[in-house]
Formats: structure tokens, sequence, C-alpha cells
């Protein structure tokens, strides 16, 4: 027998065998959305390149690259009738344009999409309130008004002075809506808490129907950043404080490109991978990400 010979069609067999086991590895990881690309000094250019134009960095730049079908939405129809009555019971009064009053509280649909809840009583007791509280509070509140479904998830809250509710400050609880772990925008539904009543809702939400076509890889998150590079310095002139503060990749709904139609005619599409670029203004930024 011919030992070298031998040895040498072992060698080239195990390296097939590896080349083959990481190409199924790699598959299997973009195919779960789990395949890191980036390089540490790639990631480290882009921020000395963000940094040298002014641009604070509060994050870790996401190093992940994954692989993302589109995704069918709808919006979730709220008919105006009876948001009215959950909010404001039986006795109501309509209104035009879909606005309904009921003594001190109000109820307004906009185009069976979007609803804004508004009590204006005025309480003559201040109670103090904590976050726990407020939380307890807008969740028993949402779940009173079967509002509290199951991906919809807690992701800010503020407490101080909002221009439309008056100088006495108040909490406002942001939850925003999810699909498998990851944003799903814009969805959302915003409550306001003063003392211990809520004082205002509002709620645009989505339903998923399905996804849209095979997985495609999506840019990473530095071209999502400088793709936004303009935008973000406009932002950040005369104000040196302002910083990245969050970067993530969910689905994005953008009607604004849907030709030939209104917002107020839409009442499905496509959502797309997109990157989110949060400042810490609350300025918040989408970029497609196929």
């Amino acid at each position: 027998m011919d030992w070298s010979k031998a040895k040498n069609i072992l060698i080239v067999a195990f390296i097939i065998t590896n080349i083959f086991l990481i190409y199924h590895i790699q598959k299997d990881m973009f195919d779960k959305g789990e395949l890191q690309l980036i390089s540490d000094a790639y990631i480290e250019n882009v921020e000395t390149y963000l940094k040298d134009r002014g641009v604070k960095l509060d994050i870790d730049i996401p190093r992940e690259i994954v692989s993302l079908p589109s995704l069918m939405v709808r919006y979730r129809a709220f008919e105006p009738k009876e948001i009215a009555e959950k909010f404001l019971g039986e006795n109501y009064e309509a209104l035009e344009n879909n606005v309904f009053i009921s003594g001190e509280k109000k109820v307004e649909s906009i185009s069976n999409k979007k609803f804004i809840y508004r009590n204006f009583a005025k309480e003559s007791i201040n109670y103090p309130l904590d976050e726990k509280e407020a939380i307890k509070i807008s969740d028993r509140f949402l779940k009173q008004q079967d509002l509290l479904i199951e991906d919809l998830v807690l992701q800010q809250i503020y407490f101080g002075v909002i221009e439309d509710y008056g100088e006495v400050p108040l909490y406002k609880l942001v939850y925003n809506q999810n699909y498998k772990n990851m944003f799903l925008a814009e969805s959302y539904i915003h409550v306001y808490i003063r003392h211990k009543e809520v004082v205002g809702v509002e709620a645009m939400l989505l339903e998923y129907e399905k996804t849209d076509g095979d997985r495609k890889r999506i840019i990473p998150a530095t071209e999502a950043l400088l793709r936004k590079m303009n935008d973000i310095i406009k932002e950040s002139e005369g104000n040196h404080d302002i910083a990245i503060t969050e970067m993530e990749i969910g689905y994005y709904f953008n009607t604004e490109d849907i030709n030939f139609t209104t917002w107020d005619t839409i009442e499905a599409g496509t959502a797309f991978p997109s990157w989110k670029i949060v400042l810490s203004n609350g300025k918040t930024f989408y970029v497609e990400a196929l």
C-alpha cells in the first residue's frame, strides 16, 4: 500500500469534510438569524468616524448580521362606537368626525386605526405615585379595555410635564408591540397617568398575518448609521449632549412609501426589516435593512 498517497487522500477528505461542516453550520446560523460577520476592527473604524463628526455613542454598535423575511401586517380596526362605549359607557354623545364625549371624558377615532382617549376631570387630591404603582394602574386599565395583548411590551416610562396635559407633571408609559422579540413599528399604546387616574390613552396597533418571501440578509448596523449620518448630525447641531442611546433590528411599516394612496385608506401592507436608531432627545430614525 502507498501510505504517502493514502495519507494525502485522508488529508484532502478531512479538508473537504471541514468545508462541508462549516458551510452547513453557517447556513444553519443564517437560517436562525445568528451569524456574526462584522469584525471588531471595522466597528472601531466606524465608531471613530462617528466621533470625529461629533456623534456620541452611548451604546455598543450591534455586530450581528442576520437574515430575515418581510412581514405582512394589517392595522387593527377600532370601531368608533365600540371604542366610545368601552371608554365612556353607554351614555355618550356623538359629535362630528368620530368624536364622542361623556361628562369630562372624550374619545376621538381616527380612520378606524388610531384612537385618543382623554379624561379632563380635575382631582382635588394629589396622590403621590411611584413607577411600580403607575405600571399597576396602567396594566389594570388596559386589561379592562382588552388592550393588554400578549406581544405588547412596556418600553419606557417618563415622568414630567407634557404640553397637552397642562403644567402638572404626570407619568407617560410607552408600550410597543413586538414580533418574535423584535419591535414592530409603528404599533404602540401610550398611557398617561396623573395621581391615581388614567387621564389619557393613545393607541395604534398592527396585526401580523404572515411572512412575505424568503429570508434576506440585512445590512449591518454600521451601514444603517452611515446612511442616517446627515440626519443625526443635524439633530446634534447646537446640542452637544445628544447621543445615540439605542439601536436594534426589527420591523417597520412605512406608509409614506405606498404610492397612490393616503393613510386614511391604507388597511394593510408590508413591514420590512429595519434598523431603529434612537437619540437621547427622543428622536427616532428607521432605516430599511434590506
